[in-house]
């Protein structure tokens, strides 16, 4: 009897389902000539094509037509699908476009978009955004839009050009760099959208609802129909892209000048499997190119999270995402797979000999493996580190998985980690997750259990998260990332926004926060509340303010800086309040100022964040972070985070940046130099200059490093 119940439950709760019903379609037509990309919509082809123009905004006015026309074509080769947008304006000359890097902060210019479910699941997708520059941004969607990789990176082809009545873009994506069930007559799903900056107006062809902001215009499961894609070409290849690299590098070990030469070479392969697998392997992988990570102050006594910037792992990377607060903004309570554990002990890069992954879709099965070998250092042994992921979909938009994770050096030593994870969606404005894993090692203090529940739910107003986590006192994660252990967290988040429209005020909203946290011997180690508010102008700048009363329980001692905090039981509060400005005007600004207790004293701490737009090729963007920090034991202490980034793009293809830090807390300073030439269509040019000083007593002289990178990609 209690099974039938739970199954009419499921079946009741799968039946009331809403999901928005693909009852658009476009079907693209075929062309046999050569569709130059160029921006100009001339060759007959596209006058023959299907135009779809029936846009409606998701802001500011919810359910109208957009204010601009726009017109969009779609074409197909054997070898590429063709997309052409016409995007007419009343006022062409007021267009923002001044971003022309790749990968840049395009959605604060006019831009368009695309979004391809190629399987047609509503779980993942690629999307791609242009600006009317040709400017290329593009990203892997997984897990129903809860996981954005912006660093995935295709070869595709774009061009825009301005003109009288507007501005228009036309693009390119081969069919060898998607992945997608071949079919003699398949369907995929797609959604188009406009941002008209100087509006702040959002529109799309399937209508993404405005409670679900920005965010959801990546969830696949608001889509029409892509129909009539016939006899293309199988996105199996086999691509090779060897690198070479050459340079010098300095550095001072005690008080002794070592200076060596830099040279290396190394191989990265992709191979399509099937339709659906991609296998990529790589040899003596390097990261030359990868930028520095952003300075930042710890003032707790937990580990600081870093974003992973390395192509490889980035690649894929959704697929791999297990854990607490997976999706969410900020890092997470508990990941079990953190990428950066591989070829990083201790803040120093150790090489990677090399490694495999092999990723994509099997039926209902969404499958991941890694593989990654690191060579023998001086902080730890050769080490090899393997990741099994499976995900299989269930109902209609929800999937069910497990993850393995084994960490084992070659002198025995082993930790592995294995679960379970559920991601539920019985309804569009309804999310449910579930996880559970182990922990397994020779030592008996690391083998652990650690579970969480999250349930998420929102309307056009409102929107609640609550959910739960237990990470047991021994539970360990080698190859994750976790903020602290031996923790039972229940947590409460709620905001309201309402639309207003008056007073050229455009929204106001309201939020509560809390959490309570205890140990596994049930006492209260922690709690926090907080309330707050905010307004966005009509403009689309804004202010914010936040009140928050917290405790927190420190059991041993732990120092900031040359400051000691002392263990003791603490009861805090504090105030934030926080401006902006709107980020598609040329200059933007970002600040914040926080006021309220630090453990036994105060602090006071101000961040200012802005960015510059020179010009369309120009860019300088500034950070600064100040705390005052006010303890009974000592002195009045400071920490100081200043750090600026300049950025010239020639044109679309060929980008220069310079990147200089300073953290007098870390007595570091840096400043990091790359030029990127795009020579071809996946083959680079890099060049590279990294210099670091010890900012105790001046600026010493500490390392530097002069490189250059040459990668090229042969398609077979």
């Amino acid at each position: 009897m209690r099974h039938r119940i739970v199954l009419v439950i499921l079946a009741a709760i799968a039946a009331t389902s809403i999901h928005v019903e693909a009852s658009k379609e476009i079907k693209p037509s075929f062309t046999q000539d050569t569709i130059e990309i160029d921006g100009h919509l001339t060759e007959e082809d596209w006058a023959r094509a299907q135009v779809i123009d029936d846009f409606t905004q998701q802001s500011p006015d919810e359910g109208q037509p957009s204010t601009e026309r726009t017109e969009v074509r779609m074409l197909y080769s054997a070898e590429k699908l063709y997309i052409g947008f016409e995007c007419y304006d009343s006022e062409p000359e007021k267009v923002v476009a001044n971003e022309m890097r790749r990968d840049g902060q395009l959605w604060q210019n006019d831009n368009v978009y695309v979004m391809l479910d190629t399987y047609g699941d509503k779980r993942q997708c690629v999307f791609f955004r242009m600006n009317a520059l040709g400017a290329q941004s593009d990203t892997a969607v997984t897990d129903g839009g809860e996981n954005l990789n912006g660093s995935w990176d295709c070869i595709w082809e774009a061009a825009g050009r301005r003109h009288g009545e507007g501005w228009t873009v036309e693009i390119a994506i081969p069919f060898n760099q998607l992945r997608f069930k071949k079919d003699d007559s398949m369907v995929w799903g797609v959604n188009f959208g406009r941002n008209i900056a100087r509006k702040n107006e959002t529109t799309q062809w399937i209508q993404v609802p405005r409670s679900e902001s920005w965010p959801g215009t990546y969830h696949p499961t608001y889509q029409g129909k892509l129909i009539g894609l016939q006899g293309i070409a199988s996105p199996s290849y086999f691509d090779v892209k060897p690198y070479l690299l050459g340079g010098l590098a300095r550095n001072l070990d005690d008080t002794k000048w070592q200076r060596t030469t830099e040279r290396d070479l190394g191989l990265d392969m992709k191979y399509g499997v099937t339709s659906n697998l991609t296998l990529d392997l790589t040899v003596n992988t390097d990261f030359a190119q990868v930028e520095a990570d952003q300075e930042e102050v710890n003032l707790t006594r937990f580990s600081l999270f870093f974003p992973e910037r390395r192509e490889f792992f980035l690649e894929g990377s959704g697929l791999f995402a297990f854990g607490a607060g997976i999706g969410d903004f900020g890092p997470p309570p508990l990941s079990v797979f953190y990428s950066r554990r591989i070829g990083i002990e201790d803040d120093r890069r150790v090489r990677l000999l090399g490694g495999g992954k092999l990723t994509g879709k099997v039926g209902a099965y969404s499958v991941g493996a890694l593989n990654m070998t690191t060579a023998a250092s001086e902080e730890s042994p050769l080490t090899n580190f393997s990741v099994l992921r499976m995900q299989r979909d269930i109902l209609s938009d929800s999937s069910l998985g497990f993850i393995l994770t084994n960490r084992q050096s070659d002198i025995g030593e082993y930790h592995r980690n294995g679960g379970i994870d559920l991601f539920f969606r019985p309804h569009d404005q309804w999310r449910m997750r579930a996880m559970t894993v182990g922990s397994w090692s020779p030592d008996p203090d690391e083998r652990d259990v650690a579970w969480y529940l999250s349930n998420d739910w929102r309307n056009d107003s409102f929107h609640v998260n609550a959910s739960y986590l237990d990470i047991g006192p021994q539970f360990t994660s080698k190859m994750g990332f976790m903020h602290r252990r031996d923790i039972r967290s229940l947590m409460l988040n709620a905001d309201y926004e309402v639309q207003v429209r008056r007073y050229t005020v455009r929204d106001v909203g309201a939020m509560f926060t809390g959490s309570y946290l205890l140990d596994h011997d049930n006492r209260v180690i922690g709690w926090d509340v907080g309330v707050g508010g905010d307004m966005i102008s009509e403009s689309d700048d804004g202010l914010n303010l936040d009140f928050k009363r917290f405790f927190d329980r420190v059991e041993e001692p732990f120092s900031v800086g040359d400051v000691e905090i002392p263990a003791g039981d603490y009861v805090m509060n504090q105030v934030s309040l926080t401006a902006f400005t709107e980020t598609s005007r040329p200059f933007a600004s970002f600040c914040q100022v926080d006021y309220g207790d630090y453990f036994h004293g105060d602090r006071v701490s101000v961040s200012i964040d802005s960015q510059w737009r020179m010009t369309y090729q120009l860019a300088i963007e500034m950070r600064y972070q100040r705390n005052w920090i006010n303890l009974p034991e000592t002195d009045l202490f400071t920490t100081n985070v200043v750090g600026t980034r300049i950025s010239y793009a020639l044109n679309t293809r060929f980008f220069t940046k310079l990147y200089a830090q300073w953290n007098d807390t870390a007595e570091r300073a840096s400043a990091n130099f790359l030029l990127n030439y795009i020579y071809r269509p996946g083959s680079d040019f890099y060049f590279v200059f990294d210099q670091a000083w010890k900012a105790s007593q001046g600026l010493q002289d500490h390392e530097w490093t002069v490189l250059s990178k040459f990668t090229y990609l042969f398609s077979l």
